[in-house]
């Protein structure tokens, strides 16, 4: 980090040597210069210089005036005093002002820069500390009550730090219960005394990780139980904490239960499913604990997969084929990591195929191509192993994208097609891609990378062909003047026509004619 130095001397010869020296050597930038106290004391203010080297006896405002100035207003600037030997006890009234050393006349450059680099790197020693006073500042806030997103990145990863967390052990289980209050703003101390006070109250009667936000207090709960026995848990807690709210805190709220995950990456998801929970606050109003299974009913894939899920359709949708399989191989290397049964494997890949041909029926391609109408349940259970079902949803992966790109390779053909004859039906009048790209029903962006791409020119490069062509046909068929022609193929101005038709037949309409007589 380089250190900004203003130079202060009303003698010029003084000031601009003092400007010149090899400052930069010691990653100090020369920023300014001045004559006098007065002139100092504002390019400071402007330039925020860390260090002034001054004369003390200049006229007008002096060197000490200048001290005090700086002291006042830009305590942080350090100062160098340059002084005479008989100035050196009014010299030394300046130390009480911040100047933090003085030199006597005739100035040796060693020593002066000596003193300039001491300070200099006092100065950057103390940014860093600064810097780094922040960085724990910023961690601290940050840390434990405030850490909600960096557990799930943790979890997503099959990680939980029990330590941090003053968890006992990884659970078995978890849920999320988030309690969102209405209508308070960032100043109301409300939540935070809500947050403190459903600590307490909780104790020790369940394990759980506590989050606190302004309007929002999140809590993961850790099961080692059945499933049951956690949601009667959570249900008993739920309603100990929204009796504390009611008694102790004004304010409308509500409670909402996340699902009952089984692993460590489905964390989020519970949150995202007890926020979803919250969604239905507007039609029950406040006051209201809602457990998401009560509301949308429990489906046989965890969160965490259906997400999965979901973004293979996403991305088959854009034919990234490389990405698919990568989700597949994290769908499998999940099930089998969580030690889900082959059976719950197999229903799970049952559910992706039928969202596989959802996705397929709805970008207008034949779904039939999967299997042909076979009883798909029956060759998914064919597959016993799950090495085995796992090859089997790459394969068919393989036969969907392939099915996909041979349909898209037979529209983007018949699309091309179809623009060809528009423009042989148009070039004269409205042949613009916008409308063209109207009339085949896709964007004229799209038009244009697809036309380039199957045509190997582009669409105004096609267009201006087509037009010439016919401009060909009628210079030879016809004693048209140059400028009809030019209007029958879709141009007004004669001259561009001309230079067009020159550019892309290699002689003007007018050669052309003369060696095509009729």
């Amino acid at each position: 980090m380089n250190i900004r130095l203003l130079i202060c001397d009303d003698e010029p010869l003084i000031r601009e040597g003092l400007a010149s020296l090899d400052w930069q050597d010691f990653n100090i930038d020369m920023v300014g210069k001045a004559k006098n106290g007065e002139e100092a004391f504002e390019l400071a203010k402007e330039l925020r210089p860390d260090i002034i080297i001054s004369d003390i006896r200049m006229p007008k405002k002096d060197g000490i005036w200048l001290s005090e100035q700086v002291k006042k207003f830009i305590p942080d600037i350090r100062m160098v005093f340059l002084t005479g030997y008989n100035e050196f006890e009014y010299a030394q009234s300046a130390v009480n002002n911040g100047v933090c050393s003085y030199l006597l006349k005739p100035i040796d450059e060693d020593e002066l820069y000596s003193v300039v680099n001491k300070l200099a790197e006092s100065i950057r020693s103390k940014r860093l500390l600064a810097e780094r006073s922040e960085a724990l500042k910023k961690s601290m806030t940050q840390s434990k009550y405030f850490l909600l997103s960096y557990l799930f990145t943790r979890a997503k990863n099959g990680i939980l730090d029990c330590e941090l967390f003053e968890i006992s052990k990884p659970p078995q289980m978890t849920a999320a219960v988030v309690i969102h209050f209405n209508n308070i703003g960032d100043t109301d101390n409300t939540c935070f005394m809500a947050f403190e006070y459903i600590l307490n109250s909780l104790g020790k009667d369940a394990e759980f990780i506590p989050f606190f936000g302004n309007t929002e207090l999140v809590f993961i709960f850790c099961f080692s139980c059945s499933e049951r026995d956690a949601e009667a848990f959570l249900f008993s807690v739920c309603e100990k904490i929204s009796e504390n709210i009611e008694n102790s805190f004004s304010c409308e709220y509500n409670i909402g239960i996340g699902s009952i995950t089984d692993s460590i990456e489905e964390i989020e998801d519970s949150y995202n499913s007890a926020v979803d929970a919250l969604g239905y606050c507007s039609t029950l109003g406040s006051g209201n604990i809602i457990y998401i299974n009560d509301i949308e009913p429990k489906a046989s894939l965890s969160a965490y997969h259906t997400k999965l899920i979901d973004s293979y359709i996403k991305n088959l949708k854009n034919g990234d084929l490389r990405h698919i399989k990568k989700i597949v191989d994290e769908l499998f290397e999940s099930m089998r990591r969580s030690e889900t049964t082959l059976y719950n494997q197999q229903r799970r890949s049952l559910s992706l195929i039928l969202a596989i041909s959802d996705a397929l029926y709805s970008l207008d391609y034949n779904p039939a191509i999967l299997f042909n109408n076979t009883d798909v349940w029956s060759l998914i259970r064919k597959s016993e192993s799950s090495e085995k079902l796992h090859k089997f949803i790459l394969d068919i992966t393989d036969v969907v994208i392939s099915h996909m790109e041979e349909m898209q390779r037979q529209k983007t053909e018949n699309i091309i097609t179809r623009v060809k004859e528009l423009l042989e039906q148009n070039y004269a009048t409205d042949a613009s891609l916008e409308t063209i790209a109207s009339q085949v029903f896709i964007s004229p962006c799209y038009l244009s990378v697809i036309f380039k791409k199957e045509t190997n020119t582009t669409f105004k490069n096609y267009l201006i062909q087509t037009r010439m062509h016919k401009a060909c046909e009628l210079l030879d068929s016809t004693d048209l003047k140059i400028y009809e022609i030019a209007e029958k193929v879709g141009y007004t101005d004669t001259r561009y026509f001309s230079e067009l038709f020159q550019r892309t037949c290699g002689k003007t309409p007018s050669q052309y004619r003369n060696k095509n007589p009729r």
